[in-house]
């Protein structure tokens, strides 16, 4: 019948009989949603398509539910005329018809399919959910598809799926009301690559079953590191060698191998196996191990001061490349200056290129049922050495050169040799005064020599020891870590000594019997005889007029106290006016001399107040910096004779400390502590200390929900990096709650770990009905603590659950964490289906007893009710408890009895009820014979 009915279920058509040139309209005629009772009709063309007129005979259906109301059964129709004919369906009772209707023209038959259909329910589902190219990170997705009603009345579908992949289809079961659609939800977990194609069963009523193709590609959450000339995988990167002070820069791709953008973070594992750190592999094992000093020194430095990667963090979008860049800069780790070719320090390392999302720990590594198959990282070894300059000088590094006159010279031949055999040297030498270097600058290869002329060229006479530097260049990495450049690395000196010996020439004086117009002697009696080719003119000479006593023959009585000498050869220096302060007087006479001021270049009164004021303001301002000056020092001597310890308070004084509340504890934590610089790499070692600080704080309860104070709103509302989000653990990052009852209320911690020096906001954007009982959803969590949150998981429907929620750290998204549980219904489980009762006695009047255990396996209180079970011969048998609750993982036992009786039944059932949960029967059977002895009834127990 479905096939019949499938096949009838068409539409309708217009059929064109060429060869009998006759058109009949519809070519099958359907009564759709016919009830018992009713009258439907529907009407039926015959057209004539031919050139000349047809006689055409209609014959009735055999089915007496199908009538055709027609006058007359034999129609002739003329060329391009019609008929129509009415056909009348009156079903008798509810059920599918069907029939024909013949039409004849000639001797040929057209045969038109009557069909009678009840209302029913036409249900359609869509034959495929395709998820796309997914990562394999255990997230669950979700996809919704719509069962569709296009029939009269309610349908019932039901879906079922079998394979042993992560897929869960919700509803399992329903009705889709008439016009109208039922959402089916598939979530699929990605916790594997794999390539899926599964079907689900789908049994839709009136229809056969079909199967839905669910349809995944998972793949892998790749990070690559490509080479960035051919883009290979790269796996090492070697730096070479390079001078101790200089830089190797390398560069590479990061590649985002996956069609999810991801956050990545690179890490220096500092604390993994093969790693050399400053050690000399060309040196003999007993020889480094002598140097324990060396060797502990070199286990406490930073390698991320040597070995740099930028960018250290970052967002790649799907199927993008970044381009990242690698400074090795080695520097030296011990403080003695070596000459010694065999000095090295050889290093390899390795560097992780992480994903962050949500994770366990670093210390620890929890069990979990599913773990990704993709740990999202890819690891890079990183490979150089570090060398000493060694530069060598012959004949040292002390040049004593041969004394010299002023303007003569003397030489010194110089050879420098580079004694590395693996890199050349470029030096500069930097000018001295009185000394020459040829060449100045040049470029020594490995292993050569460079012969250098160093020249002593005095310009003043005098004994120089002088030190020349040596400025040996390369390429040295800028403060972007991203580019180098050519710089001074490394200084060596050189020490230059000599002498330049004065040349004596003879002076002839002359005497000057007048007053020399120019420059003279104190007594103006002798000039130099080579003084013509002077040009300049000398200062103007003035002393104090009570001091000196030449030509004090006659004595002025108009002397003026503290005037000034005024030499007869000053005039021609002085055009400019005298200040009106100052007196001079003259040299001989002591009399005050003639002052001229000259209108053009004297000072009005009022520039004279101005040029007062610009003193007294600079005399001001560098009082006042000279206050501040003092003022500082003072402070700085205050501060440090500050004792911290000492506070003048006496022992046994009474005096007690304080008490610190958590919230001042709190806020004492400075925020900006433990920064990471931008550009500076996290270390695993660092990390794990860090994560082991935090796990000794641990804070149990009285976390807030939102931030309440301004320390708190200012550190929450921070926008982290993926490199400080790295340093915040949320795990574990599946919760399985196992195999637990329905409506039963699990819990499961989550651990949240902040290593960060500030609060951080998590919130966890849960819209799951299942998570709904969990009481809070937002933590503000206190600088480098740990605190454990419940997860309360509920459940009203039986099956399988994979659901997955994110969460984000100071409103940045932090990760994802998947829920998983086997919704299992109520049940109970008896120790024994059949229970034979054995006497307790053996007293005539007594009863045989039996217990029967219950087992409630399963998470959830359990309720129950007996219902005995009468077969119209009564019910001799009882049970206690008769009805009650079951506690969860517990038994309890139930005694029946049976009261022996004349016509008391031996066997008897009881049913087991359990409140929403499976109906168990238990049979009951009571083993006794007994006969008369006399008028007395004797029993015969059977054992």
């Amino acid at each position: 019948m479905e096939t019949e009915r499938s096949s009838l279920v068409a539409r309708d058509l217009d059929t064109t009989k060429k060869d009998m040139k006759l058109r009949v309209t519809p070519s099958e005629m359907k009564f759709r949603n016919a009830v018992a009772g009713r009258v439907y009709r529907l009407p039926l063309t015959v057209q004539n398509l031919g050139r000349s007129s047809q006689k055409i005979h209609f014959q009735e259906p055999v089915k007496p539910q199908f009538k055709l109301i027609l006058t007359n059964l034999d129609k002739s129709l003329a060329s391009g005329l019609q008929t129509t004919a009415m056909v009348e369906y009156h079903p008798d009772k509810n059920e599918d018809m069907c029939d024909q209707l013949l039409i004849s023209i000639g001797n040929k038959t057209i045969e038109v399919p009557l069909i009678g259909l009840i209302p029913s329910c036409q249900l359609e589902i869509e034959p495929e959910v395709n998820f796309g190219t997914l990562v394999a990170s255990s997230k669950v997705y979700c996809k919704e598809i719509n069962i569709i009603n296009h029939g009269s009345v309610p349908g019932i579908f039901k879906t079922e799926y079998q394979g042993q992949l992560s897929i869960v289809i919700f509803p399992t079961s329903g009705v889709v009301q008439p016009k109208s659609s039922v959402v089916i939800k598939v979530d699929f977990c990605a916790d594997q690559p794999i390539v899926v194609n599964e079907l689900a069963k789908v049994s839709l009523q009136d229809h056969p079953d079909v199967f839905l193709n669910i349809r995944a590609h998972v793949v892998e959450q790749i990070i690559e590191l490509l080479n960035i000339n051919n883009d290979k995988k790269l796996e090492c990167i070697s730096f070479g060698s390079v001078f101790f002070g200089t830089s190797k820069i390398e560069r590479a791709l990061l590649y985002n191998n996956s069609p999810e953008p991801i956050n990545w973070v690179a890490i220096m594992q500092d604390d993994s196996v093969g790693e050399e750190l400053g050690t000399n592999i060309k040196q003999r094992t007993d020889v480094a191990l002598n140097n324990l000093t060396y060797l502990r020194k070199i286990k406490s430095i930073d390698i991320t001061t040597i070995i740099s990667c930028v960018p250290n963090e970052g967002r790649l979008l799907p199927y993008q490349k970044s381009l990242i860049t690698f400074c090795f800069s080695p520097k030296l780790i011990i403080d003695v200056q070596t000459n010694d070719p065999s000095h090295r320090q050889d290093y390899a390392v390795f560097l992780r290129f992480e994903s962050v999302a949500s994770k366990d720990g670093f210390l620890r590594d929890d069990n979990q049922i599913i773990k990704s198959g993709s740990f999202q990282k890819v690891e890079l070894a990183l490979t150089g050495s570090g060398l000493p300059v060694l530069l060598q000088f012959d004949p040292g590094r002390i040049l004593n050169f041969a004394p010299c006159f002023m303007g003569g010279h003397s030489e010194i031949h110089c050879v420098m040799q580079n004694r590395s055999k693996s890199l050349p040297l470029m030096y500069h030498f930097k000018k001295t005064a009185h000394f020459k270097i040829d060449p100045q600058k040049g470029k020594i290869d490995e292993g050569c020599i460079q012969n250098v002329t160093c020249s002593f060229i005095p310009h003043q006479v005098g004994v120089f020891k002088v030190k020349q530097f040596i400025e040996i260049i390369g390429s040295v990495a800028d403060e972007n870590l991203q580019s180098s450049s050519l710089k001074p690395f490394h200084h060596i000196y050189l020490y230059f000594n000599s002498v330049c010996k004065p040349s004596t020439k003879k002076v002839v004086m002359k005497v000057n019997p007048g007053i020399s117009p120019l420059v003279s002697n104190p007594t103006g009696q002798f000039v130099v005889k080579d003084l013509v080719q002077y040009k300049d003119h000398a200062r103007v000479a003035m002393l104090q007029s009570t001091m000196t006593r030449i030509h004090n023959h006659k004595i002025n009585k108009e002397l003026l106290k503290d005037a000034l000498i005024a030499f007869p050869n000053d005039r021609a220096a002085s055009i400019r006016s005298g200040e009106d302060h100052e007196n001079f007087r003259t040299i001989f006479t002591k009399i005050p001399r003639y002052n001229y001021v000259d209108p053009d270049f004297a000072y009005t009164k009022f520039e004279k107040i101005v040029k007062k004021s610009h003193d007294n303001y600079y005399v001001e301002y560098i009082k006042f910096l000279r206050n501040v000056r003092l003022q500082k020092e003072a402070h700085r001597k205050h501060i440090y004779s500050y004792n911290d310890i000492d506070i003048g308070l006496h022992p046994a004084s009474g005096l007690k400390s304080p008490t610190v509340s958590e919230v001042e504890r709190e806020e004492e934590l400075p925020s900006t502590q433990c920064w990471i610089k931008h550009n500076q790499l996290l270390r695993t070692r660092n990390i794990a200390v860090k994560e082991t600080k935090s796990l000794r704080r641990k804070v149990l309860k009285g976390l807030k929900s939102d931030p309440s104070t301004p320390h708190e709103k200012h550190d929450c509302s921070l926008t982290l990096t993926p490199k400080q989000i790295y340093q915040v653990i949320v795990g574990p990052s599946v919760l399985n709650f196992g195999d637990v009852c329905v409506n039963s209320t699990n819990t499961h911690l989550l651990h949240i770990i902040n290593m960060l020096p500030i609060h951080i906001l998590i919130q966890l954007d849960v819209s799951l009905e299942e998570l709904k009982k969990t009481s809070q959803f937002s933590y503000v969590i206190p600088p480098t603590t740990n605190t454990y949150i419940s997860v309360i998981f509920e459940s009203p429907t039986i099956g399988k659950f994979w659901k997955s929620f994110t969460f984000t750290v100071n409103n940045m998204p932090g990760g994802h964490i998947l829920v998983m549980a086997v919704v299992l219904p109520v049940r109970l489980q008896l120790s024994s289906n059949e229970l034979i009762l054995r006497p307790r006695g053996f007293l005539v009047k007594t009863c045989f007893r039996g217990t029967v255990r219950m087992y409630n396996h399963q998470n959830y209180f359990v309720k129950f009710e007996w219902q005995p079970i009468n077969t119209g011969k009564g019910m001799a048998f009882s049970i206690r408890p008769a009805k009650g609750t079951v506690e969860p993982y517990c038994s309890l036992e139930c005694e029946v009895t049976w009261q022996p009786g004349f016509d008391s039944p031996e066997r008897g059932e009881f049913i087991l009820h359990v409140s929403e949960g499976n109906t168990l029967k238990l049979k009951c059977l009571a083993h006794v014979d007994f006969y008369f002895e006399g008028s007395k009834l004797v029993y015969a127990y059977v054992y």
